[in-house]
């Protein structure tokens, strides 16, 4: 189980990273309302709590110990093939086929969710009945009698082949989410990495089609609407060039993984800058230009974000300046 154990733990991790936060995923599977409340995560852990059930009989102790021990196996397969069909309707695959789950599955279904079958086609008549072979003492094999208004037989099954005909079950359709996702990673990054062929320009809205959150949630300052303003506004002061330089940079850094070795410095001091980053109501921007008052580049951009203290393109623009210049 621990291959398998290992897949679960990869898929989570990819929905996590992609398929529950970004469009361009969100769009090649079925993110219902219903799987955007993340009951993917429920499904999930259930999974991996129930995994640890899948696995041979211990030496039987009574007829309950037995009958308990066929049940749960039984059972925890039957609740995981249901699993990985919710897991295929989420990722928009095909359905499992009854092939592939029996066994199994009319192993349970006849055992255990109906022990009294009954024909609906003729009058609900009863068809047969299930008897636990509890004189059974080896833990190596499921038995039980089936009996019918014609005949009556003892069925056999081992339970290593139940659990390993469940393996090849679970590895077969979790390689066909595996795989789709990798194609639809690959699909992603080569996308994502078309932006470096694009105008400056066309770049904001071509990344915000893709991924509007690839570098948002870095800064501010990287959201389409500032890029756009400080793009128009690129020749009236160095702010502006300053934000579209960095947003450049951190591009490299998120899509080519290029680590960003400029050398910066602060106008002011880091306290400070996290508290006129969250625009803190107890140190106002009158608060600071008293302490800077005798910085005029400070002071300035300062005057700015008070002026612009609802228009956050321009305030952090101004905050963006007197923290990240560059060491010349």
């Amino acid at each position: 189980m621990k291959k398998i154990k290992y897949k679960l733990t990869k898929i989570n991790s990819h929905w996590n990273k992609y398929y529950f936060i970004k469009e361009f995923f969100q769009k090649k599977i079925n993110f219902t309302d219903e799987v955007k409340t993340n009951y993917y995560g429920d499904l999930n852990n259930y999974f991996h709590d129930t995994l640890v059930l899948v696995k041979p009989f211990e030496k039987i102790k009574s007829e309950k110990d037995y009958i308990s021990q066929i049940i749960v196996l039984l059972q925890v397969i039957y609740t995981q093939q249901d699993l990985i069909d919710e897991l295929l309707y989420i990722f928009k695959l095909q359905k499992s086929t009854n092939e592939d789950k029996n066994p199994n599955r009319d192993i349970r279904n006849e055992l255990i969710g109906h022990p009294i079958s009954r024909d609906k086609r003729d009058n609900n008549k009863l068809k047969s009945s299930i008897l636990f072979d509890i004189v059974n003492k080896d833990e190596n094999y499921i038995s039980y009698a089936k009996y019918s208004m014609k005949e009556s037989e003892l069925k056999k099954y081992s339970v290593q082949e139940i659990i390993e005909n469940h393996k090849i079950f679970l590895n077969k359709y979790l390689d066909k989410i595996l795989n789709k996702i990798e194609k639809e990673i690959k699909e992603y990054h080569e996308q994502i990495k078309k932006v470096f062929e694009i105008p400056l320009l066309n770049q904001f809205d071509y990344l915000d089609k893709i991924d509007k959150n690839l570098l948002s949630g870095i800064s501010y300052i990287f959201e389409k609407d500032s890029l756009k303003y400080y793009y128009q506004n690129m020749r009236k002061h160095r702010r502006y060039l300053y934000c579209l330089k960095q947003y450049k940079k951190a591009l490299k850094s998120v899509i080519k993984n290029e680590e960003d070795k400029t050398k910066y410095y602060s106008l002011i001091e880091i306290y400070d800058r996290e508290q006129l980053q969250k625009k803190d109501k107890v140190f106002t921007i009158d608060f600071y230009t008293k302490k800077y008052k005798d910085n005029e580049v400070v002071l300035k951009e300062l005057k700015n974000m008070e002026l612009n203290f609802y228009d956050d393109a321009e305030y952090y623009a101004s905050l963006n300046f007197l923290s990240e210049n560059e060491k010349n």
